[in-house]
């Protein structure tokens, strides 16, 4: 959609009458095709976004196209160019890296083509550090509570000394995180004894573990925290291997695999729900391409903390199915429901989640 399209939308909009849901239903397109950009479904946080977003798309009508950057940032930037070539209404992508999303952000702005980033940043304040017309938000996790969450319950779990495996260095999210973790950890005492930039994966995961056990022998460290389940799992794997059950793991990131390790005791904590953004942007995109403003350009969805006492309610509901219903999805939108209050439903989300899927 063209900008000049756009901004008659906007002005229709603004003489329109809000009140009553008939005109908003009929308003409503169908033939909506978003793309949406990310990485391979090789970890829960994308197999979780993908089926919110999926739900999300159904409940409003929209064609969904997925694709993904193979986890290479030539490749993440080659696709962009691909897919906004291919002429989408708008664009959804969590960008690899930050300066990934950069260059996204340059696509959409040389093509018209509105985007909306989700999960990784783009940049650290949409309202302060960009400008631009048809990148129109990013929707993202709390990053610094996230951080903190981890670090406060490493604390409470008695830890002292401990390791981390983290993303690479350039991403900007990761950074947020670390540094909320860090504060938590300096206020208790727990010492940080080393630390592993990369990329997540299981190999990686695995890797820096076995060299943290060779290297640190037991009463030297307590605890390993890893930045994503499918790091964390292989994390899990080596000190399982080593019969080093003096190390614990915490992480980030639910499947079922992971809740049945914490269930088990095998892992200590992890926390997730973020995934939910993906489905949230498209919401706000969906709005935008019917002329509704956007009300908040970075929304930040709340993570659950997860641990033997909540895991089972946690599995049984978030890792199954569409969440949210469908005629909950459209009350989201301001298209179905003038008064929707998505940037509100983001905020009590964490707070209010077991009200939704029981």
């Amino acid at each position: 959609m063209t900008k000049t399209i756009l901004r008659t939308l906007l002005a229709t909009a603004a003489v329109l009458p809000l009140a009553g849901g008939a005109w908003a239903q009929e308003a409503a397109r169908t033939d909506l095709v978003i793309a949406d950009l990310g990485q391979p479904e090789t970890n829960p946080w994308v197999i979780n976004r993908h089926r919110f977003e999926r739900c999300v798309a159904e409940a409003l009508g929209v064609e969904l196209k997925e694709f993904d950057d193979q986890n290479s940032e030539e490749q993440h930037a080659a696709q962009a160019e691909s897919i906004i070539a291919s002429g989408p209404d708008g664009l959804i992508f969590n960008p690899l890296t930050s300066p990934a999303g950069i260059q996204v952000a340059r696509l959409l702005e040389e093509n018209d083509i509105p985007g909306v980033a989700v999960g990784r940043l783009v940049v650290s304040s949409y309202d302060d550090d960009y400008e631009g017309e048809d990148f129109i938000a990013q929707v993202t996790q709390n990053n610094d509570t996230w951080g903190q969450a981890i670090g406060k319950a490493t604390a409470e779990l008695g830890h002292k000394k401990v390791a981390m495996i983290w993303n690479q260095k350039g991403v900007t999210s990761a950074e947020e995180i670390w540094a909320g973790v860090q504060s938590e950890l300096d206020k208790a005492g727990v010492e940080v004894i080393a630390e592993a930039w990369d990329r997540l994966n299981r190999e990686n995961g695995q890797k820096y573990a076995e060299q943290y056990i060779a290297r640190f022998a037991p009463g030297e460290i307590d605890a390993i925290i890893v930045l994503g389940a499918v790091a964390g799992l292989g994390s899990q794997f080596a000190t399982e291997q080593a019969e080093r059950n003096d190390i614990a793991v915490i992480t980030t990131d639910i499947d079922e695999q992971v809740a049945q390790f914490i269930k088990e005791g095998k892992l200590d904590f992890s926390i997730g729900g973020h995934w939910m953004v993906g489905g949230f942007g498209l919401i706000q995109l969906y709005d935008y391409l019917h002329g509704h403003p956007i009300e908040n350009t970075q929304p930040r969805v709340g993570l659950i903390p997860v641990t033997a006492e909540n895991v089972d309610t946690y599995a049984s509901s978030l890792l199954n199915g569409c969440i949210l219903s469908p005629d909950t999805i459209r009350s989201l939108s301001k298209v179905h429901n003038p008064d929707a209050d998505l940037p509100g439903f983001i905020d009590a989300w964490q707070a209010n989640w077991q009200d939704h899927v029981q």
